[in-house]
């Protein structure tokens, strides 16, 4: 009999979620400047990708009403059917590239097979280069994950530089003598947070923020599920014991009003790019910038990475709403943004999902850049964020393992809360190469989750930072609308960073 493993709560509830409408699926591409032959990717991936046995496990067991479903082993995988060498249609332009990452956005997987599939996109990449597009679904994983496996299929993981609280690859070292997976990145990639003690006493992850400059953000780590029992977040692990009596008091105090604010959010405002959802899904990305500029800009105002980033990412959302006719004065929006909980190194071979998710206002209406950094600085709590993000790893975690029907009431309750989801991945900051080929870019792109059609990833590869973007077509039918706002806005990043 094959193999199983049940899934867990958590992994399971984000099978759950994906919809004809809104499929639960994780996109990333890697980008070469020369041509990198099918052959290369296979044998790559059956050397690397493969010794995570996620990846030759498909799901079984959907009917079952009172047991989960599980990871069922795929006797005689064969690596061939789930990478596939396609060629753009003419002409094979950016345009024709980003519709057709937006087709593959909208191609559900088939759980009778593992659910991960690789796209070798001949003619997609800059002058004689090509490109190749991975798939997963969201129950093998979260992004960071994705992001740490697409990483290890790389020639020289070793040699990569990362930021603090980068994704790193998985450790190769031992690929000569054929041993198990060993994962010895330090990867809390993302915009993490601090994150409340899961245990009886009440106690804080206090990470400076501001020591981060890299990714703007503090690291929160997590103990996690194990692969025996499906289980969930056990509890919060330890790193800085609270000052004194009235800090403990404090951090009850924010988690009280945390899952106070999660229990009477009020719903988003209502705008062109908030509505009913289609089965239709669109990609672009914008031109790439320098991340010393974004860093020059956050040092100017105190500021992060990631609260930089937030703000340009308001400010693109204002000039698509002020084209479009609609009043911005005012307005504030919100998105929601993952938190990484577990860092990679800590992640059994499984990967699975440990992040939660925190709601952040986004100052729309406000045109000034600088004052935009500067309201995302003085409203983003870090700690706030992080104690929001575990409450709703948790509820996650329950909606998991009780009856969808009951999973999808409390999903309800968080509809209509935010207009998109933004998320921002540090990465190497140096290049890295596949088979003797370097890799020109890294970019990826997240499902949007519950109702939301619009879903911005950000991250930094090379010394640059760029911006996915993937949309709804029935809210955002072309998201070229959103990329050259972004662009514009980045335009007035690298004119206050040079002036």
């Amino acid at each position: 009999m094959p193999q199983r493993e049940p899934l867990s709560g958590v992994d399971n509830a984000w099978r759950r979620l994906g919809e004809t409408n809104n499929l639960m699926t994780i996109t990333g591409m890697l980008m070469f400047e020369e041509t990198v032959t099918y052959e290369e990717v296979c044998d790559r991936l059956e050397e690397r990708l493969l010794r995570f046995e996620r990846f030759k496990m498909r799901v079984g067991g959907q009917k079952r009403r009172l047991l989960p479903p599980y990871w069922e082993l795929v006797e005689d995988f064969d690596i061939e059917n789930h990478v596939y060498d396609l060629s753009l249609p003419e002409p094979d332009d950016k345009a024709a590239f980003q519709r057709f990452i937006g087709t593959l956005m909208s191609r559900p997987l088939d759980e009778r097979r593992p659910v991960w599939e690789a796209f070798l996109l001949e003619d997609a990449g800059p002058d004689d280069g090509n490109a190749v597009a991975f798939r997963i679904d969201h129950s093998i994983g979260d992004g960071f994950a994705l992001m740490h496996v697409m990483l290890g299929l790389v020639d020289n993981p070793g040699e990569l530089e990362f930021p603090i609280g980068g994704i790193h690859p998985p450790d190769w070292s031992d690929l000569d003598d054929g041993a198990d997976v060993a994962e010895d990145a330090v990867a809390n990639g993302g915009p993490a947070a601090s994150a409340p003690e899961a245990a009886e006493a009440d106690e804080a992850v206090t990470d400076n923020p501001k020591e981060t400059a890299s990714t703007g953000v503090s690291d929160a780590d997590v103990e996690g599920e194990t692969a025996d029992d499906g289980g969930g977040l056990d509890e919060l692990r330890e790193k800085h014991q609270p000052s004194d009596v009235w800090d403990s008091i404090s951090l009850a105090g924010k988690g009280l009003k945390a899952g106070y604010d999660l229990l009477t959010l009020s719903e988003e405002a209502d705008t062109s790019l908030v509505g009913e959802l289609g089965p239709t899904k669109r990609a672009a990305w914008t031109k790439r910038v320098d991340l010393e500029e974004v860093k020059t800009v956050g040092n100017a105002h105190d500021a992060t990475v990631n609260e930089v980033l937030l703000a340009t990412t308001a400010g693109a959302i204002r000039r698509v709403l002020d084209g479009r006719g609609e009043d911005t004065s005012s307005l504030e929006l919100h998105c929601t943004m993952p938190v990484n909980l577990k860092p990679m190194d800590e992640r059994p071979e499984s990967l699975g999902n440990y992040f939660g998710i925190t709601f952040v206002p986004l100052p729309v209406g406000t045109e000034d850049l600088g004052e935009r950094i500067d309201m995302v600085n003085e409203q983003v709590d870090l700690q706030t964020a992080g104690i929001e993000a575990y409450l709703m790893y948790q509820l996650l975690r329950v909606g998991g393992r009780v009856p969808e029907t009951l999973q999808r009431a409390i999903q309800r309750h968080f509809h209509d809360r935010a207009t998109g989801i933004v998320t921002n991945v540090p990465g190497p900051l140096n290049k890295a190469t596949f088979a003797g080929k370097e890799v020109s870019d890294l970019i990826f792109w997240v499902p949007q989750g519950n109702d939301q059609g619009l879903g911005i990833s950000i991250i930094s590869y090379g010394g640059t930072v760029r911006v996915g973007v993937a949309s709804d077509a029935n809210l955002l039918p072309d998201p070229t609308e959103m990329t050259d706002a972004f662009e514009a806005e980045i335009d007035d990043l690298v004119a206050q960073a040079n002036e």
